[in-house]
């Protein structure tokens, strides 16, 4: 009996032995693995960070290319708005020049119109103008007779005339014709004489002007010759 107590007593001995040896193995065991699984979490972590910070600074390199982009599309967004400003206003100019071609082509249609008309004026006025050189001689036919008619002397019997209907105006030397009387102009107020020949009393001639409308009264034949 007192050898199954000895031996249960080694039993138990061996049994806590065993048990605390256990137990230092395993926290030694825990202790181990926490510190590795610290260690490859630090490690990742550490990883991680730098991906982050990579990332981070790439986010902001891209926001800066997004930046400048943006701005370059501003740029050509105002480059745009400025062509398109321009090419409404070289619109305008063709429209504008293109409205001028446009008058200038009637303005030749018109003008080479009216230079039509003016040299079928010239044709005429060519013409008309033959006609006046034909119409001219024979009116410096007429006038020359009529000249050469005016400047030979008239007679006039005694009696009363009137200038423009019986005799032309004009600058006259009067002289008897026959025989002495009297010889007035507008009842003699412009002309009051006594023609006649051989006595200091009758005048033998006498120069004035014969208007239109004179009224001639004379007692005696009178001779008119026209002078310059």
């Amino acid at each position: 009996m007192f050898k199954d107590f000895f031996n249960f007593k080694k039993l138990k001995k061996e049994w806590i032995y065993f048990g605390a040896t256990t137990i230092v193995l395993i926290l030694v065991s825990w202790y181990c693995a926490h510190a590795w699984g610290y260690n490859k979490a630090s490690v990742y972590l550490e990883d991680k960070k730098v991906t982050l910070d990579k990332i981070s600074d790439e986010i902001k390199s891209l926001n800066k290319d997004l930046a400048a982009i943006e701005e370059d599309i501003a740029d050509a967004e105002e480059k745009q708005n400025e062509k398109q400003s321009e090419l409404s206003q070289m619109n305008a100019e063709y429209e504008e020049v293109t409205g001028i071609i446009n008058q200038k082509n009637d303005v030749q249609k018109e003008y080479d119109t009216l230079l039509k008309q003016v040299e079928e004026k010239k044709e005429e006025i060519k013409a008309l103008d033959q006609q006046i050189s034909d119409k001219q001689k024979e009116l410096d036919v007429i006038t020359k007779g009529i000249v050469i008619k005016k400047k030979e002397p008239r007679i006039l019997a005694a009696g009363v005339f009137i200038a423009g209907n019986d005799i032309p105006p004009g600058r006259y030397k009067v002289e008897p014709n026959r025989g002495s009387g009297n010889y007035f102009v507008n009842s003699g107020a412009k002309v009051n004489i006594i023609l006649g020949k051989g006595d200091d009393f009758y005048l033998p001639e006498y120069v004035f002007e014969l208007d239109e409308g004179d009224e001639i009264e004379a007692t005696l034949s009178v001779k008119y010759t026209l002078v310059e």
